[in-house]
């Protein structure tokens, strides 16, 4: 009776460590950047590219803090993107805590943006279209 009451704790213990959450299927790597029309972004090639407009020459894309503009771009199936709502979602690595960074209507296949990212280290973005995940990337804001 033991044996199987040891095992059942067991197999419970390694159940809830296994439904941890969206981590297990988060690589905490800092995406790699991709080209477009000369702009090198930052997101996923084919689906969504954002870029830093502003700021001091020099400083990292995603300065700690610090408020900038970003333009937005959107290429998975532009034609049925128009008009609606997207929302961007950042979730830091050591903190878990999640923060929402903009929402706005798509334009053209574009838009503009202006967050902050409060803490540095590795931030995932979640980019959603009227509800709908559309893609997610890491990101590192630096000082």
């Amino acid at each position: 009776m033991k044996s199987i009451l040891f095992t059942l704790f067991v197999l419970l213990g390694i159940c809830l460590s296994g439904c941890d959450g969206e981590d297990d299927k988060t690589t905490w790597k800092e995406s790699e950047t991709f080209h477009n029309e000369k702009l090198t972004l930052y997101g996923t090639e084919g689906k969504f590219g954002v870029i830093k407009v502003n700021g001091e020459a020099g400083e990292p894309a995603f300065p700690v803090g610090q408020g900038r503009h970003y333009d937005v771009y959107f290429f998975d199936n532009p034609a049925n993107l128009n008009g609606k709502k997207y929302k961007m979602l950042a979730t830091h690595k050591k903190t878990k805590e999640t923060v929402q960074l903009y929402e706005w209507e798509i334009d053209n296949n574009k838009s503009g943006a202006k967050f902050s990212l409060d803490k540095p280290g590795l931030w995932k973005i979640d980019v959603s279209v009227d509800e709908e995940l559309l893609t997610s990337f890491i990101v590192k804001a630096e000082n």
